[in-house]
C-alpha cells in the first residue's frame, strides 16, 4: 500500500531475497502447477464486465504477479476483455495511448515505464508487457493508469515531457516558472533551501489553475484537450493531499483513482469489458478491515457500486513462503495455522487454488491474509472478495536490475 515510487521505505534488511529467488520453480512449472485454479478463476471472471485482480506484500509477490499475468492473457484471448488499468501512472499511460491514436511507436519499455517501479523489472511481468505492447499497438486493447501520484521512478513522460507540455498555453514567464514548479514536484527536486510546504504547495496549485485556464482556451485539437485537462485535474488532487493524514491520503487516492477509472471507462466502447490490477485493499469491496481505509471509501467499493454484479474482485493470499519488502529485503509469511483461509484452500490442493463465491460463503468467518501478509485478520471474506487465489508458498519476484 505503499507508493508505487518506493519512497519512505527504510527498514532493516531480513531475509536475502536473491537466494530465494534462484530457487523458484521455472515459468513452465510453475504455469502447469497452477493450470486448476486458472481454469477456475477464468471460468468466473470470463462472464463480467471488470475484473478487478488483487495483490499482497507490497507489490512484492512473484507468484501473484506471473499468475495474474497468465489469467490476464486468457481473459484477454478467450473472454474477450479490451481494457487493462494497472495501479499506475494516469499520466504516461495517456502519453501510451496518445501515441497508439497518433501511429507512432509504442515500446515494451514506455508500458513498463508507465506501470511503475514496483513491478517494472519483475521477469514475471516482461511476458505480460510484450503481449499488452503488441495488443495496444493493433488496436485490439486499450491501456491505462489509475493513480494520481506525482512522480515515480523512471517514468518516461510525465517526469520531464509533462511539465512543459501543460505550461506551454501560458504566456512567457509565466510558462517557463509553472513547468519549473511542476517538474520540480514532479522529481521532488527539493532541498532545505528548496522546501516542499504550504507556500510551495499554494504556489503550484496556482500555477495548475492558470494551466487548466489556458488549456480549456487553447486551440489543440479537441481530444488532446481533454487528456490534459483530465491530467491537470489529477495532478490538483494529488497535490492537495500532500500534507493530509494517511487515511485521508489514502481515502482521497482511491477516490481520485475511482475518478480516473471513471474517466477512462467512459471513453471505452460501450460495454467494454475491462481489467484492473492494484493492490487488495484497493480492488476489495470494501478495504475497512484496513484501518487506514475508510468504510466504502476504496476504489474497488466504488467500482461495485457502479458495476454491481457484474465486478468480480479477486484477492490473492499465500499460506507460507515469502516476499520482496524493499530492494535485496524479504519478509516471511508466517506458515498458515490451521481453519485460516489460506490452510482451509490449500489443504488437498497443488501448488495454487482458487475459491470463488460459493467456497468463500460455505468457509464462513475465519482469519485470512489478504490485508497484510504478516498479520491474519479475521472476516467473513465474501464481504470483502467475490474469489480468492491462494499460493502453497509465495517466492519474490525475480528482478532484472539485481544479480541473481
Amino acid at each position: 500500500m505503499l507508493a508505487r515510487d518506493g519512497k519512505l521505505r527504510k527498514h532493516r534488511p531480513m531475509i536475502p531475497f536473491a537466494a530465494l529467488a534462484l530457487a523458484a520453480s521455472s515459468p513452465a512449472d510453475e504455469a502447469r502447477a497452477w493450470e486448476p485454479a486458472l481454469r477456475a478463476a477464468e471460468r468466473d471472471l470470463c462472464g463480467k464486465q471488470v475484473a478487478l485482480l488483487g495483490e499482497n506484500g507490497f507489490h512484492g509477490e512473484g507468484k501473484s504477479v506471473a499468475f495474474r499475468a497468465l489469467l490476464i492473457r486468457r481473459l484477454v484471448t478467450r473472454c474477450g476483455y479490451r481494457a487493462v488499468f494497472f495501479e499506475g501512472s494516469h499520466y504516461d499511460f495517456l502519453s501510451v495511448g496518445r501515441a497508439v491514436r497518433g501511429r507512432r511507436p509504442v515500446t515494451e519499455a514506455m508500458v513498463l515505464s508507465s506501470i511503475g517501479g514496483k513491478w517494472n523489472k519483475d521477469e514475471e511481468l516482461a511476458p505480460l508487457a510484450a503481449f499488452l505492447t503488441a495488443e495496444a499497438r493493433a488496436r485490439r486493447v486499450t491501456l491505462g493508469g489509475l493513480d494520481d501520484q506525482l512522480g515515480g521512478i523512471g517514468e518516461f513522460y510525465s517526469l520531464y515531457a509533462m511539465p512543459p507540455e501543460l505550461a506551454q498555453p501560458l504566456p512567457s514567464g509565466r510558462r517557463e516558472a509553472c513547468a519549473a514548479a511542476l517538474g520540480q514536484r514532479m522529481r521532488w527536486e527539493y532541498s532545505e533551501g528548496a522546501r516542499h510546504d504550504a507556500v510551495s504547495v499554494s504556489r503550484l496549485q496556482a500555477c495548475l489553475t492558470e494551466m487548466r485556464a489556458a488549456v480549456s482556451a487553447s486551440p489543440a485539437d479537441a481530444t488532446l484537450r481533454a487528456e490534459r485537462l483530465e491530467m491537470l485535474a489529477s495532478a490538483e488532487r494529488a497535490l492537495s493531499r500532500d500534507f493530509l493524514p494517511v487515511q485521508a491520503n489514502i481515502a482521497g487516492r482511491d477516490r481520485s483513482m475511482y475518478l480516473n477509472f471513471r474517466w477512462l471507462a467512459a471513453r471505452l466502447p460501450r460495454d467494454t469489458k475491462i481489467i484492473v490490477w492494484a493492490a487488495n485493499q484497493h480492488v476489495a469491496k470494501d478495504a475497512a478491515l484496513d484501518p487506514e481505509f475508510p468504510p466504502g471509501g476504496n476504489l474497488g467499493a466504488y467500482i461495485h457500486r457502479q458495476y454491481g454484479a457484474r465486478a468480480f474482485a479477486v484477492g490473492f493470499t499465500s499460506a507460507s513462503g515469502s516476499f520482496r519488502w524493499t530492494r535485496g529485503v524479504t519478509k516471511a509469511i508466517p506458515v498458515a495455522v490451521p481453519g485460516a483461509l489460506e490452510a482451509s484452500l490449500i489443504a488437498g490442493a497443488g501448488e495454487a487454488a482458487y475459491a470463488g463465491p460459493a467456497r468463500l460463503r460455505a468457509l464462513g468467518t475465519r482469519p485470512g491474509s489478504l490485508f497484510n501478509l504478516q498479520k491474519p485478520l479475521s472476516a467473513d471474506w465474501t464481504q470483502l472478495f467475490d474469489g480468492v487465489v491462494v499460493f502453497r508458498a509465495e517466492r519474490p519476484p525475480v528482478r532484472t536490475d539485481e544479480p541473481h
